[in-house]
């Protein structure tokens, strides 16, 4: 089943192997080398996020338990994350100016667990297969680790809709208190972006609210949410409780709105790096619009 993954690792995707893609492209001088360069950074991201659902799936399946729509639906968000755009050190979990990822909508753990193991962390194949198993270190929901559950990678826990984006707002506020504090003029040492991935049900929570206007206040650009926009929630289609404009909301908040296709990978590796690249103040909502259980 690696195998498939295994060619995603050997195409050279920044996040899955120590060499920057960006580097590799730079060593050549030559625009059509680049251009190869790229389709196969695509490429290989195409099939990371088509192996991590089948994780997920088969995961889901041995345990007769769990949520398969967000982690089939975000495989691209996933891919381009853990592929591309997130700085982290598998072998060092604890790096400090690693970029912190918050799965808001928990119930959709095994697309944590599955991009987890894929890029590298130390949770096997075997834990995996134990997935929602007493003692495994993959739980139901991600837990921080602790003498329950060690479970590498695991940022804090998501339990209740809407908690990880005011998780990810307080993350946000951690970096910007340390990076004032101890970066010089001559030294960076803290310049982190923090992720969190929310869907339908995380939004129609006061918490999230509440939180969101906290971070356009105090100008949190480090913080970028991603809405996993399906249009389901647990009870019915989204539809039937909600009619906003969530764009215009979060516009109003004072924040930097982007709405994109979620299964484009082009769209959603590039409004990714765009965020990270806008240092204006204002924290980052990029709605990106899914399929649930796409591919299944």
């Amino acid at each position: 089943m690696l195998a498939i993954a295994g060619a995603a690792l050997a195409a050279g995707v920044e996040g899955f192997s120590t060499t920057s893609i960006s580097a590799v492209r730079k060593a050549s001088p030559l625009k059509m080398a680049e251009a190869a360069t790229e389709v196969d950074k695509m490429a290989a991201l195409a099939t990371a996020a088509n192996e991590a659902r089948g994780l997920a799936m088969d995961s889901i399946a041995a345990a007769h338990s769990g949520h398969m729509g967000l982690p089939l639906g975000c495989a691209e968000i996933g891919a381009t994350l853990y592929g591309s755009q997130m700085q982290y050190n598998p072998k060092d979990t604890q790096w400090i100016n690693r970029d912190r990822f918050i799965l808001s909508a928990g119930h959709g753990s095994m697309f944590l667990y599955s991009w987890l193991n894929l890029a590298g962390f130390d949770l096997s194949i075997e834990e995996l297969k134990n997935f929602r198993q007493h003692h495994s270190q993959t739980p139901g929901h991600p837990e921080f680790p602790n003498s329950e559950h060690t479970t590498p990678g695991i940022e804090c826990t998501t339990g209740p809709l809407g908690a990880g984006v005011s998780n990810a707002v307080g993350f946000a506020v951690s970096e910007k208190m340390a990076a004032a504090r101890y970066n010089t003029d001559d030294h960076t040492i803290f310049d982190h972006h923090i992720f969190a991935l929310a869907g339908d049900g995380c939004f129609q929570e006061g918490v999230s609210a509440e939180s969101a206007t906290f971070a356009a206040h105090e100008k949190l650009d480090n913080l970028i949410i991603l809405y996993d926009s399906n249009e389901v929630t647990l009870d019915k289609m989204a539809e039937y409780t909600q009619s906003e404009d969530i764009i215009k909301r979060y516009d109003a908040y004072g924040w930097e709105t982007y709405e994109i296709d979620g299964h484009d990978l082009a769209a959603v590796e590039e409004t990714i790096a765009a965020a990270k690249a806008s240092n204006n103040g204002k924290p980052k909502f990029i709605k990106c619009n899914t399929i649930i259980g796409k591919g299944m």
